[in-house]
């Protein structure tokens, strides 16, 4: 079941982004280090996504293709497990294993969500089918953390990125699981891409996300870090992790109900408007009680512009191209991803925390200007509600 694969798809993301930029810290990288071997992933997105939807929508064989993407992820990440020891610990292991990861890993998404989406035609929701991802992550989140307990030299030693390989190894299994959709469809022609570009709607979704993703990069990235810093034991960051994916994931299971009242335009404007207040919490707060609450404007930051963001792809692109849109969406805001997470070390290192916050919360203005240009445009599928149709 996709779900299944959804929930330890997650559980690595989770300990990807909450406990390795801090497991790397605590193995002696700088902070330009650890965000230049992070940016690997949004970097390969920029084209490797495209290639594994195109394979997947050609052949018609969506899992297949899922299942092979996911072992080789989980065979590519494993050096990564040995290089806390003295003997491995180099810089250069660190990037090889991640780009041999990477290459992979940025596949699965999309495809899973291809398969997610297919079921939605048949009458499925998909925040039902997307909140196990949530679950899964929160397991992982919570459960990392508890293992950390209170000990910051914990995290240089094998328990993250065992734990992350772990997951990986639970998400190739469960693909063994995963079916096709048995649809029959026509298969895409490279004229298909052109085609979906020269959607308005699309076209400025793909800006609103790469920007809107840039801006996330310093908690992509560093929050974990940011955490540490702060005097925060690593329970802590998962509980302030996991509420902001209980948040995304009530967010997603009733998203819904709000797109059938309200325009996508709304809901995107509302989600970026949320996560800039978000950023200023983040960069004036100091309290571990108020920092850990704020996170619960996750829900609006990840869940209400993904489930936005899926809306309007299912609204723009033909069943047969199911696989190449979702591909696309991923490509743009890991275009933002990429930038982001290249600076957000050097700026971290150098200005702190609080600065790169305060920027990643003025730069919220620019994707609300994305979408408050496509109201004023009319564009269709940002304006409409699903009640209306």
């Amino acid at each position: 079941m996709i779900e299944v694969v959804y929930f330890f798809t997650f559980g690595v993301v989770a300990v990807g982004m909450a406990y390795m930029p801090a497991h790397l810290r605590v193995l002696g990288f700088s902070g330009a280090q650890i965000s230049t071997a992070l940016a690997i992933a949004p970097m390969l997105s920029l084209a490797v996504p495209l290639g594994w939807a195109w394979l997947a929508d050609r052949t018609q064989r969506h899992d297949r293709v899922l299942r092979f993407i996911t072992f080789a992820a989980w065979l590519g990440f494993s050096p990564l497990v040995w290089a806390h020891t003295r003997a491995a610990r180099s810089f250069a292991l660190v990037l090889t294993a991640y780009l041999g990861y990477a290459a992979f890993f940025v596949g699965i998404g999309t495809l899973a969500d291809a398969l997610a989406v297919a079921r939605v035609r048949a009458g499925a929701i998909y925040g039902r089918i997307r909140l196990w991802g949530s679950l899964g992550w929160i397991t992982a989140a919570l459960g990392v953390g508890a293992l950390l307990g209170t000990s910051a030299p914990r995290l240089g030693g094998l328990l993250v990125p065992t734990a992350m390989w772990a997951a990986l190894a639970g998400a190739f299994l469960s693909t063994l699981q995963v079916r096709g959709t048995g649809e029959r469809a026509v298969r895409p022609r490279f004229t298909d891409v052109r085609t979906l570009l020269a959607d308005p709607a699309l076209r400025l979704l793909l800006i609103a996300g790469a920007l809107h993703w840039a801006c996330m990069a310093p908690y992509n990235v560093f929050f974990g870090v940011f955490l540490r810093d702060r005097g925060l034991p690593p329970f802590e960051w998962g509980l302030a992790y996991s509420l902001g994916v209980t948040a995304e994931m009530l967010v997603l299971l009733y998203f819904h109900h709000l797109h059938a009242r309200v325009s996508l335009d709304a809901l995107l404007a509302a989600a970026f408007v949320a996560s800039a207040l978000r950023w200023v919490g983040n960069a004036v707060l100091h309290a571990p009680a108020a920092l850990i609450a704020l996170q619960a404007l996750h829900g609006m930051t990840f869940g209400m512009f993904w489930s936005a963001g899926i809306a309007l792809v299912a609204a723009s692109v033909p069943p047969k191209l199911r696989a190449t849109g979702q591909a696309l969406l991923v490509m743009a805001i890991n275009v933002g991803g990429a930038v982001g997470n290249l600076a957000v070390g050097r700026v971290y290192d150098t200005a702190g925390p609080s600065t790169l916050f305060a920027v990643a919360a003025a730069g919220e203005l620019l994707p609300l200007l994305v979408v408050l240009r496509a109201r004023r445009l009319g564009v269709g599928a940002f304006v409409r509600t699903a009640g209306r149709g």
